[in-house]
């Protein structure tokens, strides 16, 4: 065999996984109901680069692992998060988006639900807020101390969503790497995703309202829906349990389920 390897560069291989889940706002107060709102889960680095600033979860693949594999165990040890499902997101091999070296990074995405998640103690969850002009898009991020990190990310003429700030130094109010470019790729295929809402299903309970169901389709696109085509356009997806809302301060709701011959 002629090939050999030691002719070749070989760069390293890490996973990056985006964790989203929608919660209650944390600016509650007597006057405002708090409201659902989406978040994302991040940890400090405890070294360098990028020492003390928020990262997504991840790190590299070991060579009797496969990158899934990889995936799942960083999750569990850096936050506590244990094997959600995991869906493909992108693959980032551009050169200079990490200072140590030529590494490429497959990025995954999940939704957990916030009630049934253990965070780790060197883990946070952070409100998202994206807002987006033509091909440029604005990430803040929103620590429960009210820390506020913001990056600008842009998308060019080719798809690809690069961030500014990958070949640059990166600024102490923003994320380690290109962390927000991964962050801003996967909340527009979340966004993208909620034409079924199956992504949604698995921020609620298995019984739900469908004003709780309307909430957290606002919570993801960070807009008001209209109620009556917004509950016209889940009908196909949804079905009556039977049951009321318990424990209600008003005139009690309907509860739904998603119905059981649709799959994921």
């Amino acid at each position: 065999m002629d090939y050999d390897i030691t002719k070749y560069d070989r760069p390293s291989v890490a996973a990056d996984i985006v964790v989203f889940t929608v919660r209650k706002s944390t600016g509650e107060s007597y006057r405002h109901l708090s409201k659902p709102v989406l978040s994302v889960l991040l940890v400090k680095r405890t070294e360098e680069p990028f020492i003390n600033m928020p990262a997504l979860p991840g790190g590299f693949c070991c060579r009797e692992e496969t990158i899934e594999e990889t995936a799942f165990r960083k999750l569990k040890e850096k936050t506590g998060v244990d094997s959600p499902p995991l869906s493909l997101l992108c693959n980032l091999s551009r050169c200079g988006r990490d200072p140590r070296g030529w590494i490429i990074s497959c990025c995954y995405w999940t939704v957990i639900d916030y009630t049934k998640a253990a965070i780790g103690k060197n883990a946070g969850w952070y409100e998202v807020s994206l807002s987006s002009a033509d091909d440029r898009h604005t990430l803040v991020l929103t620590g429960d101390d009210g820390s506020e990190y913001v990056s600008e990310v842009r998308l060019n003429n080719t798809n690809e969503l690069y961030n500014q700030s990958a070949k640059a130094d990166i600024p102490k109010n923003s994320l380690a790497f290109d962390h927000a470019e991964i962050i801003v790729n996967a909340m527009l295929k979340l966004r993208s995703s909620l034409e079924k809402p199956y992504a949604a299903f698995r921020l609620l309970p298995e019984k739900f309202t469908l004003t709780e169901l309307q909430q957290i389709y606002e919570a993801i696109l960070d807009r008001k829906l209209l109620m009556a085509n917004f509950r016209r356009k889940i009908a196909p997806y949804v079905e009556e349990t039977g049951g009321i809302e318990g424990g209600a301060g008003h005139r009690p709701s309907k509860l739904f389920t998603k119905k059981a011959a649709d799959a994921e």
